[in-house]
């Protein structure tokens, strides 16, 4: 006994943080006082309205770590969704909670009893109650103000989830026969046909086979109820544009008998002598020169010498022509005629500061990445031959959208679509495509287009190149050739990550039927095959079939054509 209250004086004299009570059997320690942990913050944060719905995650956070035990789960309540777990990894002051609401607008309520958290030395923790709100749809469209596009827009807020719009693209971007397909297969038509500007120039240039100021086709599918959505593939010059504009190739002998020339008096090229100034030149580009050969530049009306010294001239090679005041009053109001003998003429140009030459519409334009030197970090950069291209454009494709505005047409707009895909050249990164579509949105906005309903399509797990909630009305998710499962967890996610956003299925093909797709869960705005068409060597490619769109068209909750409600 001797022994042992010597070594319980010698633990009393040792201990620094407590007192040692000792009995002849054992030893205590008393462990000093530890304030409880207080709260620091949570996430969300109390009252949050917008919170994501699906599965969240919840951190409280304390002023020093805390311990919690898992067998305690059924100690926390949460009300508005399922608790799946909660926990502390390691050693930390956060506690971390698993939650899954499915709804939008539901008000949600976490309750953490006291002493459920532990923090040093057991010490129980407060109660903790956290309140939040998921997110609910946006009601107000970004930028349309048009009674037309507003109404459309609630209409489709109004069939979200419950109902789903059929839809199909134009083939070759300026017609109905593909929804006139469904309409033979299935004896209805699908609800939105989308329409396509990839042709641009060549809709500027006057090319006889596409006119985008034509709205013709779009008018009469509207005047149907049928809805109207529009994208773009843009094409842009595959190089730097020369720094010349041709009048004129290809050859054309001159021979002795001046009996030959080439007119350039019609109106496209009197369209291009009208951008030239005085101090510009022109060029012709001749080959096989024969000794005493003579050029001229003759008056496009009369036929005269478009002055004196250029009725006829000795020529031994390419010759030109200064624009003074006098020729570029000519130039612009009759034209030009090119002749001489004893030379074959190659090639007719406009030269001078600042003129730069239109690409070839045949081989000179294209849209994807590879294929074109366009640079989509210059396209905002005054100066760039690419920023020239860009604004001429953008002026362009306003002008014929402004045509569906005057004609009250709604239109369903999808630009830029699929860029993070990085195929497109407007793809090179998310920083110069956030910054391309925001200069767009802010100049359709400037010129009045408030017929638009902006929709911008995600590739999912690529939230860098979302614009932003103040640019966007509707999200799109492109799928081919997936089947039901993916469809289905591709629009779990990203309605997850954009929940006030609708998500729709802005293109498709080679996918499940919709009727398994929605049972599946996935409850697209809108669904939108692809036309068909046929590889290089004629095999035919179908991205929907009779039986798929039997399918579709025959479910309750697909809408078509004919339950489309008047805007009106």
């Amino acid at each position: 006994m001797m022994k042992m209250n010597k070594i319980c004086a010698a633990l009393f004299a040792a201990a620094t943080f407590g007192l040692v009570a000792c009995t002849d059997t054992d030893a205590k320690y008393t462990i000093p006082e530890v304030e409880a942990p207080v709260l620091v913050s949570t996430t969300p944060e109390a009252n949050a309205a917008k919170v994501k719905r699906g599965e969240i995650t919840i951190e409280v956070k304390y002023d020093k770590n805390v311990f919690f035990a898992t067998k305690d789960l059924d100690k926390i309540s949460f009300t508005g969704g399922t608790l799946i777990s909660a926990d502390v990894y390691g050693s930390s002051n956060v506690l971390t909670l698993t939650v899954n609401v499915p709804g939008r607008e539901t008000a949600c309520t976490l309750s953490i009893p006291e002493g459920v958290v532990l923090g040093p030395n057991k010490v129980p923790a407060p109660a903790v109650s956290l309140q939040f709100t998921t997110v609910a749809l946006d009601k107000t469209p970004v930028m349309a103000t048009s009674a037309k596009a507003m109404k459309l827009y609630d209409y489709l807020l109004a069939n979200y989830e419950t109902k789903s719009l059929s839809g199909m693209m134009a083939k070759e971007s300026w017609n109905t026969d593909m929804s006139e397909h469904v309409y033979q297969w299935t004896g209805k038509y699908p609800a939105i046909n989308t329409f396509d500007y990839g042709h641009l120039a060549w809709s500027v240039a006057g090319a006889n086979w596409i006119n985008y100021g034509d709205i013709t086709p779009v008018k009469e599918w509207a005047d149907k109820n049928g809805i109207v959505s529009c994208m773009w593939h843009w094409n842009v010059p595959k190089e730097a544009p020369a720094d010349y504009i041709t009048l004129w190739s290809g050859e054309q002998d001159m021979p002795a008998d001046w009996s030959q020339s080439v007119q350039l008096n019609n109106d496209a090229a009197k369209a291009i002598f009208a951008t030239a100034k005085v101090g510009d030149v022109v060029r012709v580009a001749v080959k096989d020169v024969e000794e005493g050969a003579q050029a001229a530049f003759k008056h496009g009306s009369t036929w005269a010498g478009i002055t004196p010294e250029y009725e006829y001239f000795d020529i031994t090679g390419d010759f030109t022509m200064p624009i003074t005041e006098d020729i570029l009053t000519v130039l612009k109001e009759n034209g030009l005629i090119v002749g001489g003998h004893h030379y074959v003429a190659t090639g007719i140009y406009l030269e001078g500061e600042g003129i730069t030459g239109v690409p070839d519409l045949g081989t000179g334009y294209a849209f994807y990445k590879d294929e074109t030197n366009f640079d989509a970090s210059n396209a905002l950069i005054e100066g760039t031959w690419e920023n020239k291209f860009f604004v001429q454009d953008l002026a362009s494709v306003a002008g014929y959208l402004k045509l569906l505005k005057e004609a009250d047409i709604p239109v369903l707009w999808r630009p830029l679509h699929e860029a993070a895909g990085k195929w497109f050249w407007w793809g090179k990164d998310a920083t110069s495509f956030k910054a391309i579509w925001i200069a767009m949105f802010d100049y359709f906005k400037a010129q009045g287009l408030d017929n638009l309903i902006w929709v911008w399509t995600a590739e999912t797990g690529d939230e860098d190149w979302y614009p932003g909630d103040q640019y966007v009305d509707i999200i799109g998710s492109d799928i081919y050739s997936k089947d039901v499962e993916t469809c289905a967890s591709r629009y779990v996610a990203i309605s997850a990550t954009y929940g006030n956003k609708m998500i729709t299925l802005s293109e498709c093909g080679s996918v499940g039927k919709i009727s398994e797709q929605w049972a599946a869960g996935a409850r697209w705005s809108w669904f939108m095959p692809w036309y068909d068409g046929e590889e290089e060597d004629g095999t035919p490619i179908v991205h929907a079939d009779e039986a798929w769109w039997k399918d579709a068209m025959e479910q309750s909750y697909v809408i078509t054509r004919d339950q489309v409600p008047s805007v009106e």
